[in-house]
């Protein structure tokens, strides 16, 4: 069971699901621009997420977002990400160049993955533009990579992992911006796949498994006192298509929303705007003690998958192998807005392939 605590700033928040699958792979995303206000922050959360890779001894891959909060006092993401998994790892940088220009400076994105995993394809896919009051305007790209996964008993199987953008809010704009880029990001995935398993001969992939995730870094901006609705979640879910599950759908831990409020509405570093952020984050905890209920929650990322195995017509068909074994939350830092989160994918062996393995 998840307990929230505003005194757990530092450790690993875990839920653990009942399932007799073997652990078979760990997905890790987060918004690393969040993190990179402080470089010490950043390396002892980077720390604890290869502690929990290590201690799960399965291969793992990130999806990871700069989004421009470079500071002078940083040493920057590829810098800290050596320093604490050395050469255990591949990071590919999607900068402009890679990207043709959708990706801007200071936005850079980042998929890492353990050298156990074999990549195979990447592809970039240009997202809708979201535009905010109060904001910078934000320019999203869903970044995909395929590799060659062993499973537990040894057979390889498909791969592909997704990072994208979401934009839940609570005006139909907002809503329609969330199903349209979940939908463009479903259309990148199938892209790449058929990219990827299209060009070979249709027997020789017969009986392929393979599996999907999408990591979702979401911007769920509200008024006080608004709980994001699961019907939200269930839009974009049905966007990236039919079978699609939620790996996140019980990390019930939120982000502060008035820290949020004073880092990105109040941008300006004066001494009234740091008033003003300091008066805004006292009203919202005076209510949430007030009233005994968090006002100032704000919903966290969202992971999904969906599994197939690829049957004699060349077609993708559900395989339902693969469930959640845990899920993290991973902070020690007070005033951040987003967290990382990663789930751990257990997949079930059939009795034939449970015998070959013992």
């Amino acid at each position: 069971m998840l307990l929230y605590n505003p005194e757990n700033k530092g450790r690993i928040l875990t839920i653990e699901h009942p399932t007799e699958s073997i652990p078979a792979l760990m997905v890790f995303s987060g918004n690393a621009g969040q993190l990179l206000r402080g470089d010490i922050p950043t390396a002892n959360i980077l720390k604890a997420m290869r502690q929990r890779a290590k201690r799960n001894g399965v291969p793992f891959t990130m999806h990871l977002q700069e989004a421009g909060a470079m500071n002078s006092r940083s040493v920057g993401m590829t810098r800290l990400l050596e320093d604490v998994f050395g050469d255990e790892i591949v990071i590919f940088r999607y900068g402009t160049e890679e990207t043709n220009g959708q990706v801007r400076d200071g936005m850079d994105q980042y998929i890492v993955s353990s050298r156990n995993l074999e990549i195979r394809s990447r592809s970039a896919i240009h997202l809708t533009m979201v535009e905010r009051k109060f904001m910078r305007r934000n320019q999203r790209v869903a970044l995909n990579t395929s590799y060659d996964l062993m499973l537990p008993g040894g057979e390889k199987m498909y791969l592909e992992t997704t990072g994208f953008h979401y934009d839940l809010g609570l005006t139909p704009t907002s809503t329609q911006i969330s199903r349209r880029q979940a939908i463009e990001t479903r259309h990148g995935v199938e892209k790449l796949i058929q990219k990827d398993l299209g060009h070979h001969d249709g027997k020789a992939q017969i009986g392929l498994k393979g599996l999907v995730t999408f990591s979702g870094d979401g911007n769920t901006r509200g008024f006080i006192g608004t709980r994001w609705q699961t019907d939200r979640v269930e839009y974009l879910k049905q966007g990236l298509g039919d079978g699609v599950k939620e790996a996140t759908a019980e990390i019930n831990v939120t982000a502060n929303l008035p820290h949020s409020i004073q880092q990105e509405f109040l941008e300006q570093k004066n001494s009234f705007t740091r008033l003003a952020g300091h008066v805004v984050n006292s009203a919202i905890d005076a209510i949430d003690v007030t009233t005994g209920s968090k006002w100032g929650e704000r919903k966290l990322d969202h992971q999904f998958y969906r599994d197939f195995v690829i049957n004699s017509e060349g077609r993708l068909v559900p395989l339902h192998r693969f469930d959640v074994i845990e899920n993290n939350v991973f902070y020690n830092f007070a005033n951040a807005d987003h967290y990382f989160i990663s789930t751990l994918f257990g997949y079930h062996a059939a009795e034939d392939e449970q015998m070959a393995a013992d």
